[in-house]
């Protein structure tokens, strides 16, 4: 049993990024779904959170029936596949740079939909909800992808604020998770100043979440 189970950890360990896709596909499709679940609300916006929600729909209802597939279908491949594919790094690669997109345009339209009439609040929170950890594992992959691109320097982009001298993909994402714990991202450092502007933008991102996040729900308590 013991034999079993450290199989199965070892096989989840070196399989983690296409379980990190799909789960990265499943936040996107949750936060994309609850947006457009209620037409009433959508349909009552304006202006550029109009364009925004008219992006939302074209994606939920033409575009999906064109990423679902390219993203879940050699997801699972790569996941069950007992081979290693030369084509995979390639692919997740290029997975990265469309959620890394979808994380930007998700951004952009959460600090909008803000400026919105007070009845989208629920649909603001629910969005902010799913777009918290989404963000986090975005950013907590970058880490790990930026720093698996330079092996050639002296030192990597970025250096953890841990033990080990070679960081695991864990480490960077708890590194990530961990931004939202503390005034500031200090489980993971900048060795020059590309790299620290990339945690700039991070911390900038998360804080403006939490702080939509905090005024959304102190409006919806005294609305009630």
């Amino acid at each position: 049993m013991k034999d079993w189970l450290k199989a199965t950890v070892q096989t989840l360990a070196s399989k983690w990024e296409p379980i990190y896709f799909l789960l990265i596909f499943l936040l996107l499709w949750l936060q994309v779904s609850f947006f457009v679940a209620n037409p009433s609300i959508v349909n009552s916006l304006h202006g550029p959170t109009a364009s925004l929600a008219a992006l939302e729909r074209f994606i939920a209802f033409r575009l999906a029936h064109i990423t679902t597939p390219i993203y879940i279908f050699p997801s699972l491949f790569l996941l069950f596949s007992r081979v290693n594919s030369s084509w995979s790094r390639k692919y997740f690669d290029i997975l990265g740079i469309y959620t890394i997109s979808r994380l930007v345009i998700q951004f952009i339209g959460l600090n909008l939909l803000l400026f919105t009439r007070s009845g989208i609040g629920v649909l603001l929170m629910t969005q902010l909800l799913f777009f918290i950890p989404f963000s986090l594992l975005i950013w907590g992959w970058i880490y790990w992808r930026i720093n698996q691109l330079t092996p050639e320097l002296s030192r990597p982009f970025f250096r953890l604020e841990h033990d080990g001298e070679n960081p695991r993909a864990i480490d960077y994402f708890v590194a990530s998770f961990s931004s939202i714990f503390s005034a500031s991202i200090s489980g993971i450092k900048g060795n020059c100043a590309r790299a620290r502007i990339l945690i700039l933008l991070h911390g900038f991102m998360i804080y403006d979440v939490m702080g939509l996040t905090l005024s959304r729900a102190v409006s919806l308590t005294i609305a009630s």
